[in-house]
């Protein structure tokens, strides 16, 4: 027998070569199994992401459109309840008057928290129309109406008259506040009297500068001596880190007994809608 050398093969014989199969190697890589996890994992985290962006859409649809369709037409109920129960004098000539007494008001008197007891007039907003209430907690505002800081003085009182209501949402009824100018009035109507008031002036604070709703707005242990309203509001309008200040003075009122002050004959009845 003969012993032929690795390297020489045999005469008509090809030179023989190892082949490589996987299947009956004992080192088969595992790279394709763990290229498969990773994809697994990466798959299921962005459908994980993509579930959560789906939820935070729908809330901020529910946050920003859904809440005030829910209050709109209950606000509008309300409206029309409190004229119906105190509805102006009605001329048969004309329903309004051009009437302005700068005397004191007659006065708005105890009102339970939650109870609406006027209505807030912005003609600068297409002639808009909310409920003001007594109060400000979630109970109040959520019903997109307007809340009293019952700390603060009243409706028509000399002092700060202040109020508060969503930015954007639960009726978006403060929406446009950055649109007021100086000398836009605003009308709060109550059971017998409408208090026209002019807007003097803004700022924008911080949450916690209670400052702007002294009876003398950022002047703390001074005495009262005009009629101010403040409203306040979130800012910026998708936000609530900073809060939005307009402050007005009260220029004079007419009784209801009079009619409906002139400068409200173009308001729609039920008032109008800026587009909120």
């Amino acid at each position: 027998m003969y012993d032929f050398p690795p390297s020489t093969p045999l005469q008509g014989q090809p030179r023989w070569k190892p082949v490589h199969d996987p299947r009956l190697s004992p080192f088969q890589p595992r790279r394709t199994q763990k290229r498969r996890k990773r994809v697994t994992v990466v798959g299921v985290f962005g459908e994980l992401l993509i579930t959560a962006g789906l939820f935070l859409l729908l809330f901020v649809v529910w946050q920003l459109w859904w809440t005030s369709v829910k209050v709109e037409s209950a606000v509008a109920g309300e409206v029309a309840a409190f004229r119906a129960e105190n509805p102006p004098a009605q001329d048969t000539a004309s329903p309004y008057t051009d009437m302005q007494r700068t005397d004191a008001p007659p006065e708005v008197g105890d009102i339970p928290e939650g109870e609406i007891y006027a209505l807030l007039h912005v003609p600068r907003w297409n002639y808009r129309v909310m409920p003001i209430a007594q109060g400000t907690s979630h109970y109040v505002l959520d019903y997109g109406w307007a809340g009293h800081y019952m700390e603060t003085q009243q409706a028509g009182e000399i002092g700060n008259f202040a109020i508060a209501a969503h930015r954007r949402t639960y009726g978006n009824n403060f929406r446009r506040i950055d649109t007021l100018e100086d000398g836009d009035p605003i009308v709060v109507e109550t059971d017998q009297a409408w208090l026209v008031y002019q807007v003097t002036g803004r700022e924008i604070v911080n949450p916690s500068d209670t400052r702007v709703i002294l009876p003398v707005p950022n002047e703390p242990g001074e005495t009262p001596t005009k009629r101010v309203m403040t409203m306040t509001t979130c800012h910026p309008e998708f936000g609530n880190t900073e809060r939005f200040i307009v402050w007005s003075e009260m220029v004079y009122w007419v009784p209801k007994s009079e009619g409906i002050p002139i400068l409200l004959k173009d308001e729609p009845a039920g008032g109008g809608s800026d587009g909120t």
